[in-house]
């Protein structure tokens, strides 16, 4: 029993043996012949006759990583291009149709395919323009700010074209006024020399507002400069602050004189608001005059005041004559200014004070107010003939006047006063300099000092410092001398 239990077990496993090697073989391949028959594929080719494993077919088709279709399957007429084609066509046919697919849902998009427009060409958009009538309206508020533009603008160049025809038309009355008295008193009118030729007797203009005329070749005088201020007519911004607050137009003329020609006078004749506003700015002004006369002593109202640097000077050059002369015409007089030591204003205390005396020249300043004010006219500026004949008498009047012997000494005095003040000014100010580079030089000393690393050289240099200070302290005005003995 137990013998043939064993041999129905070893039939059994004999069975299963030969189920699997047929299963295993099922293409028929000699297994005992080919050693490396586990690895072969044996599901994608037919097995040749000798043993071999066959390749698959190629005209089988992949289309998915799961599925496979076989030359059985498919249609014999229709190859692979075909195949990838319509595959393609099905593709891009999905992906139209199904575009704008969700657009279609009405809940969330009303009368989508009604707004969609045509596609169709030569389709006309159905749009409707909208017909908005023409509004010319005769309102001419809507236009305020362009009206008012325009006037102002056609106010400015209409004033601008009066203001300065009106100038000019003053400066012509006045000169050709006083073009006789001129040519009589002076060998070249509107002429400073420096041109070959001598030009036609004119004024110069310098601005709309502003006429020059040089004369010159006269006795006691290098030159004459006359310069007419008008108001600035051109310019309407001036003309509405003037009318505010009003002003004249000036005559300025500055005579220079020789040298030799004009004694040593400062003097100054005006309101009281302008001398003492000059006093402040003018540097002769401000050093030299210390008399003052009210003046009404020269005929004029108790508003005008006269400074100089002698009362001699003041009553000897201001005589009857220019006294009688400046009451008659008291309206026209700004100031009068006479001075052999003119050097203009003043530097305002923020600008470096001159160290040296300033250069000087003899002049005499006559400024006028033409009358009439803003509204001055041809008339107006011929009236002022008088003044020009004050002027050449003045020319005169210094050119005689000669100072006592006291009066001449103060004057000389007063000059080297001056003069010394500048001197100590100019040495006070390199002192200050030498102090500086002093005390920079002894900063670096004390560096030095301080830098320096080695102790013993450092005490000496301590200690020679120390003697040298000792010695300014014993001594400090006097100072050492070798004396050599033979």
């Amino acid at each position: 029993m137990v013998l043939s239990g064993k041999r129905r077990l070893l039939y059994l496993l004999l069975g299963l043996l030969f189920v699997a090697v047929v299963t295993g073989n099922r293409h028929g391949a000699e297994v005992d012949d080919n050693e490396f028959a586990e690895f072969e594929d044996l599901g994608d080719g037919a097995e040749s006759e000798d043993g071999a494993v066959e390749p698959e077919d190629t005209d089988e088709v992949f289309f998915d990583d799961d599925e496979f279709m076989t030359d059985g399957d498919k249609d014999p007429t229709v190859t692979l291009d075909d195949e990838f084609e319509e595959r393609e066509q099905e593709d891009g046919t999905i992906e139209d149709e199904d575009e704008f697919e969700h657009f279609k849902d009405n809940e969330e998009f009303e009368n989508f395919e009604s707004d969609k427009p045509s596609s169709r060409k030569g389709a006309v958009p159905d749009l409707e323009i909208a017909k908005v009538p023409l509004n010319f309206s005769n309102n001419w508020n809507s236009y305020y700010l362009e009206i008012i533009m325009l006037t102002g603008l056609s106010a400015y160049i209409l004033n601008y074209m009066t203001g300065k025809s009106k100038n000019q038309r003053l400066a012509t009355a006045w000169f050709n006024r006083h073009k006789e008295l001129l040519e009589a008193n002076f060998s070249l009118v509107g002429d400073d020399g420096a041109a070959a030729e001598t030009p036609s007797v004119k004024l110069l203009k310098e601005s709309e507002n502003l006429y020059c005329l040089w004369c010159s070749g006269r006795a006691f005088c290098e030159g004459m400069l006359v310069e007419l201020k008008f108001l600035k007519r051109q310019d309407l911004v001036h003309v509405v602050a003037k009318m505010m607050k009003p002003g004249s137009d000036q005559l300025k003329i500055t005579v220079t004189m020789n040298k030799e020609d004009m004694e040593s006078i400062v003097l100054f004749l005006g309101k009281k608001k302008i001398v003492t506003r000059m006093q402040k700015d003018m540097y002769d002004l401000n050093l030299y005059c210390s008399e003052k006369r009210i003046g009404e002593k020269f005929g004029l109202s108790p508003s005008y005041q006269a400074v100089g640097e002698t009362t001699e000077a003041i009553q000897g050059v201001l005589d009857s004559k220019v006294a009688n002369c400046l009451s008659d015409n008291e309206d026209m007089l700004e100031y009068i200014h006479f001075s052999d030591q003119y050097c203009g204003q003043k530097p305002s205390p923020d600008e470096e004070q001159p160290t040296e005396m300033p250069t000087t020249k003899k002049v005499l300043i006559f400024v006028f107010n033409v009358p009439g004010g803003n509204g001055a006219t041809a008339k107006d500026v011929e009236a002022m003939y008088p003044m020009m004949q004050l002027v050449l008498y003045c020319i005169d009047k210094v050119k005689r006047f000669k100072l006592s012997k006291d009066g001449k000494h103060r004057a000389d005095r007063n000059r080297m006063k001056v003069s010394e003040s500048f001197q100590k000014l100019a040495h006070a100010q390199r002192q200050e300099a030498a102090q500086v580079r002093k005390e920079e030089k002894r900063k670096a000393e004390k560096e030095r000092l301080m830098n320096e690393e080695d102790p013993e050289k450092a005490r000496k240099l301590e200690d020679k410092q120390y003697k040298k200070d000792m010695k300014k302290r014993l001594n400090p005005s006097m100072k050492q001398v070798k004396v050599r003995v033979s």
